[in-house]
């Protein structure tokens, strides 16, 4: 599935304003294919008009096993760890809790 013009702007303009889009502004990010076929078209664009920020796309897994998209731009966001965190507040997700077992927990 291609991205329209119209998926292409609120996409940019979000990352513009906030510095990363999810399905709240564009529902068909629920498709990870999509998301990263709309991550190249946004950076192909970027490049073509010689503009800073490095673009990238990732699912993340939540609490529930619910999974989610989101395309940030890394000079805004400069971690996985802070788009998670940026994708769990803005989509009102649950971060899961990390559970190690007593042999992961052993330090070498």
């Amino acid at each position: 599935m291609a991205a329209t013009a119209e998926a292409l702007r609120v996409a940019e303009d979000t990352i513009n304003a906030q510095g990363f889009v999810t399905e709240k502004e564009l529902p068909a990010l629920q498709d990870r294919d999509y998301a990263r076929a709309l991550s190249t078209e946004l950076t192909q664009t970027r490049v073509h008009r010689q503009e800073e920020g490095y673009l990238y796309t990732e699912p993340f897994d939540f609490e529930g096993g619910q999974i989610e998209n989101i395309i940030w731009n890394m000079d805004v966001i400069k971690t996985r760890a802070a788009a998670k965190q940026a994708l769990a507040s803005d989509m009102h997700l649950t971060m899961p809790e990390i559970q190690l077992s007593d042999v992961d927990k052993v330090e070498y």
